[in-house]
């Protein structure tokens, strides 16, 4: 019958939670990364231009159409090949935000996309330039339609940081199998390890609700 003893990974706790530290700092780096990613990447797919926009949409099909795990590791492997010495948290952390800036790509576009024409036409009609108009019009509406999407996108990025335990970064994963290794209780210590990211991506999703609900009360 399996007993389970969690005391050896309780006295391992605080190795954990600084471990989770570190994957919060590298998700948050990750979603910046992706959001500057795939916000290029969707106003090139409104730009008239052909070629930009074909541009925009071959970096969305070439990312999300190959595993993340074969990018991470070939983001890890390309500047010891190019001979430049990049360490493996900022390689992890491009990886991780190009893959999910190609998903937060068409999101935003979505949500540009989405924006009520004649709201655009009555701001054009004043007189505003297109920037303008997007900075003022398109683009506040289509935050606040993105922030669940995008809550949703920060839980999936956090979670697979796991994956940069394969090239050595120092997160949560990797401190648990050096917790497992040294306490002998693997179920215990993935258990514990399941449950700090399950609290972490829980905080990040009931967090947008209450602020999607914020800005919507804000916008009546």
């Amino acid at each position: 019958m399996l007993e389970l003893h969690f005391a050896p990974v309780l006295a391992s706790l605080d190795q954990l939670l600084w471990a989770s530290i570190a994957s919060v700092v590298i998700g948050i780096a990750g979603m910046v990364v992706a959001m500057v990613a795939g916000t290029v990447s969707a106003l090139m797919s409104q730009v008239p231009a052909r070629a930009v926009r074909t541009t925009a949409n071959l970096y969305v099909d070439l990312f999300r159409g190959t595993p993340i795990l074969v990018q991470i590791l070939f983001f890890y492997f390309l500047p010891a090949a190019l001979g430049v010495d990049v360490s493996a948290y900022v390689t992890g952390v491009v990886a991780l935000g190009l893959y999910y800036g190609s998903y937060i790509s068409e999101i935003m576009r979505g949500a540009i996309e989405g924006v009520a024409v004649g709201q655009v036409d009555a701001a054009r009609s004043l007189g505003m330039p297109k920037v303008m108009t997007f900075w003022r019009v398109q683009l506040p509406q289509a935050m606040t339609i993105v922030i669940s999407p995008l809550a949703g996108q920060f839980s999936r990025l956090f979670k697979a940081s796991s994956l940069l335990s394969v090239i050595g970064v120092s997160e949560l994963t990797l401190r648990g199998q050096y917790v497992m290794t040294r306490t002998y209780a693997p179920i215990e210590t993935w258990l514990a390890v399941a449950a700090i990211y399950f609290v972490f991506s829980s905080i990040a999703v009931y967090g947008s609700v209450w602020l999607e609900a914020r800005l919507v009360r804000g916008r009546l």
